[in-house]
């Protein structure tokens, strides 16, 4: 009895062991790209976005944007909200400005600075993590009941929105689940969940995450996705100092 208590723990112990390695992903640069497209289901599209703010649980603001994407280095916001009418931001590579109706020259702007409530400029218009960082496999872990590939990824470039992220991905689906922001000095500033997804011509697209403040444990921001669709846009619509609508 004993020798056979022993072999089955043995047997046991291999089983768990083989688990382990299969939930390892053979490729973590291609698991980041297929998560990319949970947020960019074309290499050319628009998407509606709304961020709804939260202080001690009770909605204070909201913000309407038109989000227009060409490919990973080029995107166009424009502001709905009607307080904000007339303001746009674009993104060129690592370079972004806002313009402001009220003035002539654009400013120059990061992608970390606040975009409103706990949305950075870059949680809008950078949403191509393969593209601005590196990725390392740290873990297997579940969220709740969903087992999850753990990724640390690392900022490559200067537009990078944050130095550092802790990225839970589904391994069922590859899909974003959880998010922890880092800045340069190691500071946790936010959190994040990936909320509920929709499907939109046969492709799984993020519907609505939520951003929590680490400092400020009372704030968070509900960013809700809708209208998703491929688009051809005229390359004039990204060019820098450019007025007009389209």
């Amino acid at each position: 009895m004993f020798k056979t208590l022993s072999l089955l723990m043995v047997c046991a112990a291999a089983a768990l062991a083989g688990t382990a390695r299969n939930l390892v992903p053979p490729n973590v640069e291609a698991l980041l790209q297929r998560s990319d497209m949970a947020r960019n289901g074309w290499p050319s599209y628009s998407v509606r976005v709304k961020i709804l703010n939260f202080e001690d649980g009770k909605q204070d603001e909201e913000h309407l944007y038109q989000v227009s994407q060409k490919g990973a280095e080029k995107t166009h916001v424009e502001f709905l909200s009607p307080r904000e009418k007339g303001q746009y931001l674009l993104m060129l590579g690592d370079d972004m400005w806002i313009y402001l109706p009220d003035t002539s020259r654009p400013v120059r702007i990061t992608p970390l600075e606040r975009l409103t409530g706990n949305a950075s400029n870059g949680d809008v218009a950078r949403t191509h993590y393969a593209i601005d960082y590196n990725a390392v496999y740290l873990r297997t872990e579940k969220v709740g009941a969903t087992p999850c590939y753990v990724l640390e990824l690392s900022a490559k470039r200067k537009g990078s929105t944050y130095h550092r992220i802790e990225y839970w991905l589904s391994v069922a689906t590859g899909l974003p689940v959880k998010a922890e922001f880092y800045l340069t000095s190691g500071k946790h500033i936010k959190s994040a969940t990936f909320d509920a997804y929709q499907q939109v011509d046969g492709k799984t697209l993020l519907r609505r995450m939520t951003i929590y403040d680490c400092i400020r444990k009372t704030s968070h921001s509900v960013m809700e996705y809708s209208g998703f669709a491929p688009r051809k846009f005229p390359d004039k619509l990204f060019q820098q100092g450019r007025l007009d609508r389209f």
